[in-house]
This record gives structure tokens, C-alpha cells and sequence, in this order.
């Protein structure tokens, strides 16, 4: 509130007078961070569709009402002045020139900033003076030339244009529209920002360029992978065989008492196009849905767990040091995988260690439910699943991990941790042991 200015621009996010949310955030804007600096800028390709006029006629009202004073820029994209070659470069079929001309008249009040014609040229996209001159009024618009960035879409069309020194036709132009009175912004991209692929329409082709890459890291270690849902009901019986030699101690689950601890089951692991993709993890998360609904349905607790780092320098202690890639909290990999989506209600707690328990929230919130047998599911069973159990059991809390709903890297590292678990602090058993006990079954958990 106290900087002299502060701009947010409402651009390259899809097309904003198509998205119900605009207006709304910018009454918003204006009543939490209202001040003298405050600037809102809209950039608009003007679909030709009653939503987006709509749209704009609802801004103009909170532009006058609440923008008062020149701090509200409306900004169109027309990109030519030739009709015919605007509604082959834009997908979305446009207002006219015209019609732009007569909203920018409607639009613009004395005080106003004067509207804003974005052309991004591509060679051979014409730009004439004297049509603009003739459809636009000097006084309420001026009007800004910029290059192509080289996006996928643009350089597979021959359409990618970059400058730093306005070219010939650019030049004449710009000279042309100044003489008729307009004024005109020439702003070229620096080289820093081509090469961060920080410029318009850059950072989407980077997306997909990185999750084309993704996809083939995700299919070659799919093709490696130990086990999948299809194989998963087989593989269990198989595990669940090799352990059966450790004879469990204890007390069957107690419906009653059990809660279910969700672990790391986020889209950093499941997601195909994470770095850090298990592809085993489908098999886990397809175990874990039938635990979080049976517990649901029971009127028993959920907890999800997911490891996140707000900054690793600060939270990552030697974790940072073990792994190359780590999660980051706030971003859409941290999130616990739509398959799980947490419930309004149901908790969920963020660690930076392996165990569920590094949270110090953890036990008091199962303590508060009366939770004494805990159910862990999730990833990976010999590094944040076993830690989990054993930070359970030194706490007094009985643990209960099915073998079907638990990863890890590769088989022998989930064997292994099953192997631990059942011998020293854990019944391992299936997820159909864990839901046929909720639902009061004669069925025993192992």
C-alpha cells in the first residue's frame, strides 16, 4: 500500500474476459491493497462472445468506480490492421477494429489512461498508419509494437520475429502512426529474457517442451517397473507368503481405536511429469483409495501426511544432502494426489523428515481421536512408511502397514522393509484384511 506503484497485469493466464474470477479479484485488489499506486491492466484478444463483453462492461463499472484516476489500463491485441489476417493469426475469433474503437470510445473517461493496441508482428503482418488513423482516436488510444517470441507454435509457423532495433517496416510504421498523433511504444524483448524464456507465450512452450520429456522418462521407467495395479493382488499374496514366517503379536485391528496415516502420496511421486515420478506409486495409490474410503464410511479418522520443504537451506537438513530433488511446499507438487483429495476437515500435516512423526502435531492429533491402532500406507514402505511405524511404536501407538497400499524404489527395498516391519514392530497384512475388519468382518488382520 505504501510503494508508489504497484501493477498487476491480468495476462498470459488464458483469456481474462472469459474468466468469471476477473472481476471479482479486482473488486478485491482494490479493497485489500487500495492505494495511490495501485494500477490493474487487462489484456484482452476481445472474443467476439457475450461473456467477454459482459465481461469488459463489468470491468468499465470497477474501472470507474474503484480505478479512478488513471489506474486502470485496458490493453487489446489487435496485431494487424488487416482484418483478414487477424482472424487467421488469432485463435479466437476477435472483435473488429471497429468495434474495438467504439468500446475504447465508451471505455475512456477524462483522467483515464488511454487504452492500449498491442501489435506483435510477424514478418509480413501489415501494420498501416493511416487504417489506424481512421478507425482509432489519438486521444484515447496509443499503441505498442512488439516482437514475436519464439515459441513452439510461432517458430513452427515462421512467425517468431525478434529485434532490438526496430526493423525497417517496424521503423516506417512507427514513424507513420507518430506523425498521425498517436503515441507509440516500440518495446522489443532483451536477449536475458528470450534466453530465460520469461517472454510472452515462452514459458507455456517451455512447459510443454519439459512435459514431453517427462512423458518419456515416465514410459521408460514404467516399462522397469516392479509392479503395477493389474499385478499388484498377485505380488501381494507373494509378499505377503515370504513374511508369513514372523508370527504377528498383538491384538487384531480394533476398529474403534484405528486411524489411517496417509504418507507422501503427492503428485511430486505420482505425478507422471514429476522428476521425482514413481510409476509403482499408481499401484499404492489405487490400494490407498479403498483404505481412505473404508475409513471414511467407518466414521474413523484420516491423516495425510505430505514431505514438503519451504526452503531447503533452512528445513532440509541432511535430506538435501541425500537426494538431488526435493519437494517444494507451495507449489502443485506438494499437494496430496486428486485420487486422496483430503476432505474439508480431515488433517493434514506437512514434515521434512522421513517419519509422519517429525511433525510434532502428529501425535497429539491422534491421541485427540482416540487413535491407538494406526493403519500407514504410502510411500516409499523402507524409508518414510517404516519410519513412520517405528516412531508409532516407541510412542505406544500399534501400527498395521498393508502390503498392497506401499512402494518402494524397486522390489527387494519393499520386501525388505515388509520383512522389518512384520518382525520387529508391525502387522503387515492386505488392504481387503484392513477394509473387511472395518466393516465388522469375521475376516483377521495377519
Amino acid at each position: 500500500r505504501r510503494h508508489p506503484k504497484f501493477k498487476i497485469h491480468f495476462a498470459r493466464l488464458g483469456e481474462p474476459t472469459l474468466n468469471p474470477a476477473t472481476p471479482e479479484a479486482l473488486r478485491r485488489l482494490a479493497a485489500e491493497w487500495g492505494g495511490p499506486g495501485l494500477t490493474a491492466s487487462i489484456s484482452t484478444v476481445a472474443p467476439d462472445a457475450p461473456a467477454a463483453e459482459a465481461c469488459l462492461e463489468e470491468m468499465r463499472e470497477i474501472k470507474d468506480r474503484l480505478y479512478d484516476g488513471g489506474r486502470f489500463q485496458l490493453q487489446f491485441s489487435a496485431h494487424s490492421t488487416d482484418e483478414a489476417v487477424r482472424r487467421t493469426v488469432m485463435r479466437a475469433r476477435p472483435w473488429s477494429l471497429e468495434r474495438m474503437a467504439d468500446y475504447g470510445r465508451r471505455w475512456w473517461r477524462q483522467g483515464d489512461r488511454k487504452v492500449t493496441l498491442n501489435f506483435a508482428l510477424a514478418p509480413d503482418q501489415p501494420l498501416e498508419p493511416a487504417i489506424a488513423a481512421r478507425i482509432f482516436d489519438p486521444e484515447r488510444f496509443l499503441i505498442k509494437i512488439t516482437p514475436v517470441n519464439p515459441t513452439r507454435a510461432a517458430e513452427a509457423n515462421g512467425a517468431a520475429r525478434q529485434w532490438r532495433e526496430p526493423p525497417a517496416d517496424i521503423a516506417a510504421a512507427s514513424a507513420g502512426l507518430r506523425a498521425r498523433g498517436f503515441e507509440v511504444i516500440l518495446s522489443p524483448s532483451t536477449v536475458e529474457e528470450v534466453e530465460a524464456a520469461t517472454s510472452c507465450g515462452q514459458l507455456w512452450s517451455r512447459a510443454l517442451r519439459d512435459e514431453a520429456r517427462a512423458g518419456l522418462r515416465a514410459d521408460r521407467a514404467e516399462g522397469g517397473c516392479y509392479v503395477v495395479p493389474a499385478t499388484m493382488p498377485g505380488k501381494a499374496r507373494l509378499w505377503m507368503a515370504d513374511i508369513a514366517r514372523f508370527k504377528p503379536r498383538g491384538e487384531p485391528l480394533r476398529p474403534a481405536k484405528a486411524g489411517l496415516i496417509v504418507v507422501d502420496l503427492i503428485d511430486f511421486f505420482v505425478d507422471r511429469n514429476s522428476p521425482a515420478y514413481m510409476p509403482q506409486s499408481r499401484a499404492a495409490v489405487l490400494g490407498a483409495v479403498r483404505l481412505v474410503e473404508a475409513f471414511r464410511a467407518s466414521g474413523r479418522p484420516v491423516f495425510f501426511v505430505r514431505h514438503a520443504h519451504r526452503d531447503p537451506a533452512l528445513d532440509g537438513g541432511l535430506m538435501t544432502q541425500w537426494w538431488a530433488k526435493v519437494c517444494r511446499d507451495g507449489r502443485s507438487e506438494s499437494r496430496v494426489t486428486a485420487a486422496l483429495a483430503p476432505r474439508p476437515g480431515e488433517t493434514v500435516l506437512r514434515k521434512t523428515r522421513y517419519s509422519a512423526f517429525s511433525n510434532p502435531r502428529l501425535a497429539p492429533a491422534l491421541r485427540a481421536a482416540g487413535v491407538e491402532d494406526a493403519v500407514i500406507c504410502g510411500l516409499a514402505t523402507n524409508l518414510c512408511v517404516e519410519s513412520t511405524a517405528r516412531a508409532a511404536f516407541d510412542l505406544g501407538v500399534r501400527t498395521f502397514v498393508p502390503a498392497d497400499a506401499t512402494v518402494a524404489h524397486d522390489e527387494a527395498l519393499h520386501l525388505g522393509a515388509l520383512r522389518s516391519l512384520a518382525q520387529g514392530f508391525s502387522r503387515v497384512s492386505l488392504s481387503d484384511d484392513i477394509v473387511a475388519a472395518l466393516s465388522a468382518s469375521p475376516a483377521k488382520i495377519h
